[in-house]
């Protein structure tokens, strides 16, 4: 199983510059791989202070010469907002400059701001994905180019850089035949676990195995990567602050949902949800908190939902960046060797929370 840093690079505060917050990046991306983590992955989006990344690629390039064994990848480049002749090149490219070290991650796109913005009819964003697939696939696999289709048109070309195979694939995206065309392919399928104890989860590892059962395909297909977000500290007060930037994320995140999404500028605004956890649900419930929490909610979801890949985000909490470095050493040197020993095993029932 590998275990991935996840960077969105949120603006949690306003006094935090965008140049801040990616320097902070290429310093966790580097502490990561002195502590074994096997990947990171860098997040693409648009026009809000959710992301101040709008290009997952360029940090690739960018942490690739800060680093030398760390896998690194776009988690996920939304291929619908890209003409895939450039994504293709830069991929070959990247495969090239890093010795063969990408995961290349693709996505559907979820936030109607960024389609309409970028005036793409997100309702075609399944299809847009699937030719994108077909020319990036052609290209890196034989290092040509061709493609009819009915959002895109290009004529046979070579492309210069090409390694000659996929990169290990991942896909976010809901459609089942995208899901099942993704498994054939040995790609990983990501879900977004968050706050939730593995109980919880299940329903949406269920819903990708039913995607993969109605294309004729075995549950042995599945291969789950999940999104969680965990954060290690003692400190009382350092943890409520963490509960609290958790909880703040989780808002401004399903505000994205929103065709308009409310911001002052691009600076989101946090409007509270129905239904959502309270600060003392998820002080119990979430991997924030000890070593010794954090691990026991991580192993609890490895015999659940059986991950093949994890993709943890530290990012969410707000507080200064010393403190943000500090929980990502700590999960490296206390959490990371215990998740290294765990085997898989039949999925069981999870302590319901």
């Amino acid at each position: 199983m590998d275990i991935a840093l996840f960077n969105l690079m949120s603006q949690n505060r306003a006094d935090e510059t965008p140049a801040e917050i990616l320097g902070m990046t290429v310093e966790k991306v580097r502490m990561a791989e002195r502590l074994g983590f096997d990947a990171a992955w860098f997040a693409e989006h648009h026009f809000t202070s959710h992301s101040v990344c709008p290009s997952p690629l360029m940090m690739v390039a960018h942490c690739a010469a800060v680093t030398k064994t760390l896998r690194l990848g776009p988690a996920v480049v939304v291929l619908p907002l890209h003409h895939p002749l450039r994504v293709v090149q830069e991929v070959g490219m990247l495969q090239a400059l890093t010795g063969g070290r990408v995961n290349l991650g693709l996505g559907t796109g979820h936030q109607p701001h960024e389609f309409l913005t970028y005036a793409i009819p997100m309702a075609e964003r399944t299809a847009i994905l699937e030719e994108g697939w077909d020319l990036i696939e052609r290209g890196l696999t034989t290092g040509r180019v061709a493609l009819d289709g009915a959002h895109y048109q290009v004529p046979d070309a070579p492309i210069a850089a090409y390694p000659g195979k996929m990169p290990p694939l991942f896909l976010a995206g809901g459609e089942p035949r995208l899901l099942a065309r993704a498994a054939r392919a040995g790609a990983s399928l990501f879900i977004s676990q968050g706050h939730r104890r593995a109980s919880a989860a299940l329903g949406m590892r269920e819903k990708l195995l039913v995607a993969l059962r109605q294309h004729g395909l075995p549950d042995s297909a599945l291969k789950l990567a999940i999104q969680r977000y965990v954060f290690v500290t003692d400190d009382p007060a350092e943890k409520r602050r963490a509960a609290e930037g958790m909880l703040r994320f989780m808002r401004t995140t399903l505000s994205l949902r929103d065709a308009v999404p409310p911001r002052d500028g691009a600076f989101m605004r946090e409007l509270p949800f129905e239904g959502e956890p309270s600060i003392d649900w998820l002080l119990e419930n979430a991997p924030i908190g000890s070593a010794e929490q954090v691990t026991a909610r991580l192993v609890e979801d490895f015999h659940a939902l059986q991950p093949v890949h994890w993709s943890l985000y530290m990012g969410f909490s707000g507080l200064p960046a010393p403190r943000v470095l500090a929980s990502l050493e700590r999960f490296g040197r206390e959490v990371l060797p215990v998740l290294r020993q765990l085997a898989p095993a039949t999925v069981e029932e999870p302590v319901a929370g």
